[in-house]
């Protein structure tokens, strides 16, 4: 992996949505959390933070450097300053992109509106469902941990081939679009990737993806439950056949920004489509 100040692999930051459309905050004020804002900025920036013993569980840390926590009764708060048993989850991803939050200890799940959050219910309904809006930089390169290479758009057969050793130039440019709780790899001539490796003008069905987390890397689930792999002796990166993303299918998103322009809060910035 790059270390040379330039290149930086991805730091998972983010907002989460509820389902009033509305981000889960974090304030100064008493360290509270409430989910009432219309749109993403610091106070709605989270980093996730995995354990070191246990890579399912994962700590979500606030701007102020405090932890989400759940206690026994559901009482949610932001106030922790170190990782302790109340503040461990666990996140399962659903087939719409949206993640279910589970207190790891107390196996009840993270939801609610407004002031009126709680970690209490056993049951998964559409309180308990978050759809992450990463907070990053527009354009990144992707690293394939399996071959060690990265990905580009190739002039050769107009395909994202996973091949190179050092990621040179526009072409190895992607950007995640955000649309419809899915994202999308735009490559730089404004195509989009299609789950069978074609490029496409339009978005459609076949070029929506699920981000999954496993052990600190990316996996990228289409929409038939399949995860893009490299394939082939070029690494043409496309829907593979496995159902459960594997070494093949783990990627490293890294941003390239010169040192001095270098924010902590963004790392790879989701477009919205439209916006």
């Amino acid at each position: 992996m790059p270390t040379n100040g330039t290149n930086r692999p991805l730091k998972l930051q983010f907002g989460l949505i509820n389902h009033e459309s509305c981000y889960l905050t974090a304030e100064a004020f008493g360290f509270k959390v409430n989910a009432s804002a219309p749109s993403l900025k610091r106070k709605q920036v989270w980093t996730l933070e995995q354990d070191s013993q246990d890579t399912q569980v994962v700590y979500f840390r606030s701007h102020l450097g405090r932890y989400l926590a759940s206690d026994k009764d559901g009482k949610v708060t932001c106030e922790a300053e170190g990782q302790n048993t109340d503040c461990r989850f666990l996140i399962t991803a659903q087939s719409d992109g949206r993640w279910a939050l589970q207190s790891e200890p107390y196996l009840r799940f993270f939801g609610g509106s407004w002031d009126y959050l709680s970690c209490f219910t056993q049951v998964i309904t559409e309180a308990e469902l978050w759809a992450v809006h990463l907070a990053l930089h527009p354009q990144a390169n992707l690293l394939s941990t399996a071959r060690k290479r990265y990905a580009h758009l190739s002039p050769h057969n107009g395909q994202i081939v996973v091949d190179r050793d050092i990621p040179w130039g526009v072409a190895a440019l992607l950007t995640l679009v955000y649309l419809d709780g899915k994202y999308r790899l735009k490559t730089c001539d404004s195509r989009y990737l299609v789950n069978d490796g074609e490029l496409s003008a339009e978005s459609g069905r076949g070029t929506g993806y699920t981000l999954e987390l496993k052990c600190g890397k990316l996996a990228f689930k289409d929409c038939e439950g399949k995860y893009l792999r490299p394939m082939g002796p070029t690494g043409t990166l496309r829907s593979g056949r496995c159902s459960k993303p594997g070494k093949d299918e783990l990627m490293l998103a890294i941003y390239i920004l010169p040192q001095s322009q270098v924010n902590p809060f963004l790392c790879l910035c989701i477009q919205y489509e439209g916006s």
